[in-house]
């Protein structure tokens, strides 16, 4: 159990405690009633209401159809005791109902219904004062059921407000650790491809060593497109996949000069969406038969990725294009 559902918990519990507080008061002022009976079935009806308030329903919002029948309790019952009522004193414990009401509407308000909650005080305050007098609002226990209200509307925009921080820290925590395990793999499937690369290149590199750097033209190029690739390990991070390392060697070996740049425009890019932007970057790269493109991935810009190619037989790019 999380602390915010012990908090609930332990708010329930004494609220329901005050609630069986007020009935065991109205049981005691039985001899207050022209009717017992009747008066002893609106007590009952009275905590079956507050523990259904408190008790069912799971989540910190009871349905609406049930705080609509608290408030219609609410609204009936004043009327109801105050037409039995015998005792003339207002401030006896016969007036129990007022401020035991007033604990069933913050009740209410407190599981997320603070509008009928309201309007059952209301309900319970304009009663008093049409049966008692102004006089009453004091002695009735009128302003202790004000205090219910508010304490059950002040608690439950608490509880509330506590779930909803506490839902956004789940999911911000949620969304860095997604965050922190993709930049994880990303890190690692370019250091296995380093590797990969280091390894292709161990063969040629002790070529290069036996021949005292003499290499045939074949070996030569070999060697410059190995060097191409680590650069763009090195330079084009988030730049580079399976797709667009194919079509950067492909290029190369057309003859047409390829520059990856990532500048961190990518860091914020989900997976789906980055796999779109490079798998549009391969398709550039593709399309290009001669001269020189440059891909980079600007941080801070409004877009993600800047592609710009240059043909020898143009005066004008053969590419550009923002993504």
């Amino acid at each position: 159990m999380d602390s915010l559902t012990a908090s609930r918990v332990t708010i329930s519990v004494v609220i329901f405690l005050y609630s069986c507080y007020h009935a065991w008061l109205g049981f005691g002022s039985l001899y207050a009633y022209s009717s017992p009976t009747l008066a002893i079935s609106m007590m009952v009806a009275y905590l079956l209401f507050s523990l259904a308030s408190i008790v069912f329903f799971g989540g910190v919002k009871i349905p609406l159809w049930l705080a609509l029948l608290n408030l219609s309790f609410t609204a009936v019952t004043p009327f109801v005791f105050f037409q039995i009522l015998v005792v003339s004193e207002a401030a006896s414990y016969a007036t129990w109902f007022v401020v035991g009401l007033a604990t069933l509407m913050g009740i209410t308000a407190f599981r997320g219904h603070v509008i009928v909650g309201w309007l059952g005080f209301f309900a319970i305050g304009l009663q008093t004062v049409m049966f008692a007098g102004f006089g009453a609002l004091l002695n009735a226990g009128v302003v202790g059921a004000l205090l219910m209200v508010f304490a059950g509307h002040a608690s439950g925009y608490a509880i509330r407000t506590a779930d909803r921080q506490a839902a956004e820290s789940i999911k911000i925590q949620s969304a860095l650790a997604i965050e922190a395990a993709r930049r994880s793999t990303a890190r690692n499937v370019r250091e296995e491809r380093i590797q990969q690369t280091l390894q292709k290149a161990e063969p040629l590199l002790s070529t290069i060593a036996g021949s005292g750097g003499k290499l045939s033209t074949d070996q030569a190029d070999q060697a410059r497109l190995l060097e191409a690739e680590l650069r763009d390990l090195i330079r084009g991070r988030g730049l580079i996949n399976e797709r667009v390392s194919s079509a950067a060697n492909a290029a190369r070996a057309r003859g047409v000069k390829v520059e990856l740049l990532d500048e961190g425009g990518l860091e914020d890019v989900d997976q789906l969406e980055r796999d779109e932007i490079l798998e549009r970057v391969a398709a550039a790269i593709e399309s290009v038969e001669d001269g020189r493109i440059t891909v980079r991935s600007p941080k801070g810009e409004s877009w993600k990725v800047t592609i710009a190619a240059m043909s020898p037989s143009r005066d004008e790019p053969s590419v550009w294009e923002r993504i």
